[in-house]
């Protein structure tokens, strides 16, 4: 089932993914993106160019994207307000922060400091979401050294068989 998953980022606007649901388990609600599914930016538009997979669920304040990028996979965490269920898909506001482990290397760092701090100063965001967007990206940024939550593990699974029904 096609979902439209929107991440807002405030002031930028909306961008957009056009997404297919997978799943859903204890860990969330799975989308799948190949490449050539559409996606727009208020600057932009497109279709992705690599597979990825997203985990969303109501009430965590993070969506997870495992990203097929041959040069670079990576699993990125947007650090949000908590992803709410819209008529068709998700949406949620982007906090800025970014944890993300690059599995190449087995490197994890936060990235989007100079965002996070523009958006503060410039009173886009509450002083409680910088709070919580600092501590979820720390906290999360930790769970991606250790590696060892299951939904990491099961993410990278979904993407390669994702991969493997479109070769």
């Amino acid at each position: 089932m096609e979902q439209r998953l929107e991440k807002i980022k405030r002031p930028g606007g909306v961008y957009w993914f056009d997404l297919i649901r997978i799943g859903h388990d204890e860990h969330g609600t799975w989308l799948r993106g190949s490449i050539d599914s559409p996606w727009s930016a208020p600057h932009d538009s497109g279709v992705l160019t690599v597979p990825l997979v997203v985990l969303l669920a109501e009430g965590r304040p993070w969506a997870a994207w495992w990203v097929a990028d041959p040069a670079d996979p990576r699993l990125e965490i947007d650090v949000c307000l908590p992803p709410e269920r819209t008529a068709t898909g998700w949406r949620y506001i982007d906090l800025e922060l970014d944890p993300i482990r690059h599995e190449n290397e087995s490197r994890v760092e936060i990235e989007d400091w100079d965002e996070y701090e523009e958006a503060r100063r410039a009173g886009w965001m509450s002083a409680a979401d910088a709070e919580l967007a600092v501590a979820t990206a720390e906290d999360l940024a930790a769970a991606l050294r250790r590696g060892d939550d299951p939904w990491q593990a099961h993410g990278w699974r979904l993407l390669r068989t994702e991969q493997k029904t479109r070769e």
